[in-house]
């Protein structure tokens, strides 16, 4: 048997396993208008390789969110969509990391950097900022997490076991950072599916996981080995009580191996909560 055809039963396994484990939860709520002010947010790892990077700006641009935060930046990327998205989005920071480690966020109002950290046990930064909008200011946390692989970067059903301890680790150090009188939204490429460990640890917080409430069938990530095209949910947003999500989607556009996910906020209220069989 070949690598590659290692790397590809690897691949089926794992993302087997993962699937194995992910359950159908409550019903579907339904999409909802906001009420009052309102603010979106977009979560993109947009592959810091750089293919076809005006795919991938027209999908930034298309799907309008008021912040954007990208996963694996560059300072190529820097210089690529800082000019472009400059008169969309006159508030920008990024920060570089080694590799895949950077991270960038757009913003319709102004936004300011609270805390850029390395969680002892991960491979990246996750990057705490407070963002101006029309609700008031939100803390809004963008991570990526340590993805399924071994420490020579191969996947493998002993990687993606041990990792899932890793991912556990560095959220639980992660969102301690964040300031719980605030509104809180976790986003970004956390490496593992709904009913993992990262994105449980912030459900017993009190978080919300906004794609699971209004979608639990799209992917947003998808990767070819070989012949076989393996797709996953990899890119999560979570939000705090004192937020409402009206809305929350995958943009199937741009030429990442991931998808970005949308999603509409409002201050929390009465709202009553409608719900479909979906």
């Amino acid at each position: 048997m070949t690598g590659s055809q290692t790397a590809v039963r690897s691949w089926c396994a794992l993302l087997a396993l993962i699937a194995a484990g992910t359950g159908c939860g409550r019903p579907l709520r339904q999409p909802q208008d906001p009420r009052g002010a309102h603010f979106s947010v977009l979560t993109y790892n947009i592959n810091y390789g750089g293919r076809l990077a005006g795919v991938s700006l027209a999908a930034i641009i298309g799907a309008d969110a008021d912040v954007v935060c990208l996963q694996e930046t560059s300072p190529a990327w820097e210089r690529y969509l800082r000019p472009r998205l400059k008169s969309k989005y006159p508030h920008c920071l990024f920060r570089h990391g080694r590799g895949a480690g950077g991270m960038a966020v757009f913003s319709r109002w102004a936004v300011r950097q609270v805390a850029w950290h390395k969680p002892r046990a991960g491979w990246f930064h996750g990057w705490v900022l407070r963002a101006g909008t029309p609700a008031g200011p939100v803390q809004i946390l963008s991570v990526h997490l340590r993805p399924p692989l071994g420490e020579n970067g191969r996947p493998g059903l002993g990687a993606m076991r041990r990792t899932r301890g890793v991912r556990l680790a560095e959220i639980v150090e992660l969102e301690k950072m964040l300031d719980p009188a605030m509104p809180r939204i976790v986003l970004g490429d956390f490496n593992e599916e709904d009913n993992g460990r990262a994105v449980g640890h912030m459900v017993a917080q009190g978080f919300t996981n906004a794609l699971a409430e209004f979608d639990r069938r799209s992917d947003t990530w998808y990767w070819r080995a070989g012949p076989v095209l393996l797709n996953r949910r990899f890119d999560h947003v979570l939000y705090s009580k004192q937020l409402n999500c009206c809305r929350a989607e995958v943009i199937r556009a741009g030429a990442s191996d991931h998808l970005p996910v949308r999603a509409l906020f409002e201050k929390s209220g009465d709202r009553k909560t409608g719900i479909t069989d979906g």
